[in-house]
């Protein structure tokens, strides 16, 4: 038995296990862009961004507020956030430590990967706010911490 760790293969020589998916560490056969953990505590950061392939987040641990296009969502535990290709979103408060699962589809050929920004602002990212209950959050009174 092989002990878990960043990255095992089979005897193939493709990936079978690995803690981060993208292009040097996902089998040959997949066509998934990127896949991971992210984990954002109280009073991190994060940047608003899009990418030109659609993006899921599986929230697995703690609560927090997301921004999908205009719209502010409270998730937790067990919430999968959506978000089409080339639609910006963001981690705007967490109420404790934050962790999801992204999954990357497919970028089309000529697509570019990673975090997309509009403004050379918005790829400085931002302080994320802690929130006692994501539920009261307020978007119309939002105000991103430097």
């Amino acid at each position: 038995m092989t002990t878990a760790h960043n990255e095992q293969r089979g005897v193939d020589g493709d990936v079978v296990i690995a803690r981060y998916m993208g292009a040097e560490s996902r089998p040959s056969w997949s066509d998934v862009t990127s896949a991971g953990v992210f984990t954002i505590e109280p009073g991190g950061r994060f940047d608003r961004h899009f990418h030109d392939c659609h993006e899921y987040w599986l929230v697995f641990q703690g609560r927090g507020v997301v921004l999908v296009g205009d719209e502010a969502f409270a998730v937790g535990p067990g919430d999968i956030v959506c978000t089409k290709t080339a639609v910006e979103h963001d981690v705007l408060a967490v109420a404790e430590t934050f962790k999801a699962f992204w999954f990357e589809g497919a970028t089309s050929p000529g697509g570019r990967i990673g975090h997309l920004h509009h403004t050379e602002e918005a790829a400085k990212g931002h302080g994320v706010l802690h929130v006692a209950d994501p539920a009261d959050f307020d978007l119309a009174s939002y105000v991103a911490p430097a």
